[in-house]
């Protein structure tokens, strides 16, 4: 027998030396026996594995896609909401033309503003955190925000791909928070605008930031925070864009479900 620390609870547990996962009863029986109890691969250091956060967390990108469905899994943003430093899928250098170009166009808004004479605070200027009463922290960190002569404060974001309505959502979450996080923005009405690459906006008005809006978003928060995780629903065309690595996520699904006929569609009998 093998002994190591249980990745959420960090309790040791003794386990076969030829299995290939350390197993944590604890967690096993939270998780309603579940697959995902195999949390950590045999071999990998101890200070590598996954952990519970201190504060749950969500970021304002997770919460936007689960509202509008684009997050069909309901589970990776659940577990990203409740623990960090899990294993990651190695992204490639796609990210990195992305940051460019997302950089770039940012880059080029800021410069439009600041000929009109606007006030402009760029990407880390905006980072912010606020609270729930629960405990649970919700960030994120909008593109650009403009403050022109006559007071209207607008957020813009930036898109490299094609317009999705998880682009509204984010956007008109940062509309909503961000009279909460900051003093200078304290009862301010904020517009909002999504910029994209082939030099489409869509403008989105202050007075969408209403109660049905709000109630929606807690909805939502609350599946985040709750104690109990949700089934995990995996897919291909969404496991592949998920950052969650098999050691945490034992239903990732690698391959496409075949088909019954390969090359054309198959036929219905009626």
């Amino acid at each position: 027998m093998a002994m190591s620390c249980c990745s959420l609870c960090g309790d040791k547990v003794e386990y076969p030396e030829k299995s290939p996962h350390i197993y944590c009863v604890q967690y096993e029986t939270m998780w309603n026996n579940y697959s995902i109890i195999a949390l950590h691969k045999n071999g990998e250091e101890a200070t590598d594995m996954t952990r519970k956060r201190d504060n749950l967390y969500v970021w304002i990108s997770w919460l936007s896609r689960l509202m509008v469905g684009e997050t069909s899994c309901q589970w990776s943003a659940w577990f990203k909401t409740h623990h960090t430093d899990y294993d990651k899928v190695p992204s490639d250098f796609q990210l990195a033309i992305w940051v460019a170009q997302h950089t770039e166009m940012v880059d080029k808004i800021a410069k439009e503003h600041l000929t009109l004479g606007d006030k402009i605070f760029k990407e880390e200027q905006n980072s912010f955190r606020v609270r729930r009463e629960s405990g649970l922290l919700v960030a994120g960190k909008p593109d650009l925000i403009t403050i022109n002569g006559a007071g209207l404060h607008t957020v813009y974001d930036a898109k490299t791909g094609s317009p999705s309505n998880s682009h509204i959502i984010q956007v008109m979450l940062y509309m909503m928070l961000l009279p909460y996080a900051q003093l200078n923005y304290k009862d301010k009405e904020f517009e909002g605008c999504i910029v994209y690459r082939d030099g489409q906006r869509k403008d989105i008005p202050a007075a969408v930031i209403n109660d049905d809006f709000k109630k929606q978003v807690a909805y939502f928060l609350n599946i985040l925070e709750s104690p109990t995780p949700p089934e995990p629903t995996p897919s291909f065309e969404e496991c592949k864009f998920c950052d969650i690595g098999d050691s945490d996520c034992l239903t990732r699904c690698q391959t496409n479900i075949p088909r019954i006929s390969d090359g054309a569609e198959p036929n219905i009998p009626f």
